[in-house]
């Protein structure tokens, strides 16, 4: 009979334990309120198509410019906006537990009609685990004209930092080598498009993370 109400004991405490172990997996999430103005007229721009990257909820500005994205994980995301007859634009934004993070965001005309580029298709893609401190990222472009000739400029910085390191510009592949990246460390990489000296689109924020030593 001891020997039953032990194990029954034990079978308890066990439990009691998992559940304080699971409760301390907490996720926090935050939100995100915005207003999308033109660039040049500071308007509000009405019919702007919001999303994010991670990607949660798209939606679209209302009459005044403004949206609001509820629930958001804390950390890094980016938001991208896009709209028939801008450029498109991505702005990375970190996102604190239980916090609102307010915005304006700025959409310029395309009036050279380079078309609404998007740059996506990471390589490495983006979480990726386990990669080499030298290796080449590429990316695709989708949206522009076939007469536009782009070049890129891409950016790479260390997680907690705020110092962004130009890996490559004014190039015409889409792909650059990087090399010299730290062991076990987590690197955020973006895009730039650039025409004719003017910057016409941004890519979301990648991030992967390097091997072990």
């Amino acid at each position: 009979m001891r020997k039953i109400i032990y194990i029954i004991c034990c079978f308890l405490f066990a439990s009691l334990t998992s559940c304080d172990e699971e409760k301390l997996d907490v996720v926090n999430y935050g939100s995100i309120s915005g207003t999308v103005l033109d660039g040049v007229t500071y308007l509000p721009v009405q019919g702007a198509l919001v999303t994010t990257t991670p990607a949660s909820i798209s939606l679209l500005t209302d009459a005044e410019g403004k949206f609001s994205i509820p629930k958001l994980k804390e950390g890094e995301v980016a938001v991208n906006l896009k709209k028939k007859d801008y450029l498109s634009n991505s702005l990375s934004v970190a996102i604190y537990g239980e916090e609102q993070t307010q915005l304006d965001f700025l959409l310029f005309k395309d009036e050279n009609a380079i078309g609404n580029i998007t740059i996506y298709d990471p390589v490495p893609g983006n979480g990726a685990l386990d990669q080499l401190t030298g290796f080449s990222l590429k990316w695709n472009v989708d949206g522009k004209k076939s007469s536009t000739v782009l070049s890129y400029s891409i950016y790479i910085f260390e997680s907690g930092s705020s110092v962004q390191k130009l890996v490559g510009e004014g190039i015409a592949d889409k792909e650059v080598t990087v090399s010299g990246l730290k062991n076990s460390t987590t690197y955020y990489w973006y895009v730039v498009a650039n025409y004719e000296g003017n910057k016409v689109a941004y890519s979301p924020t990648w991030a992967f993370k390097t091997k072990a030593e």
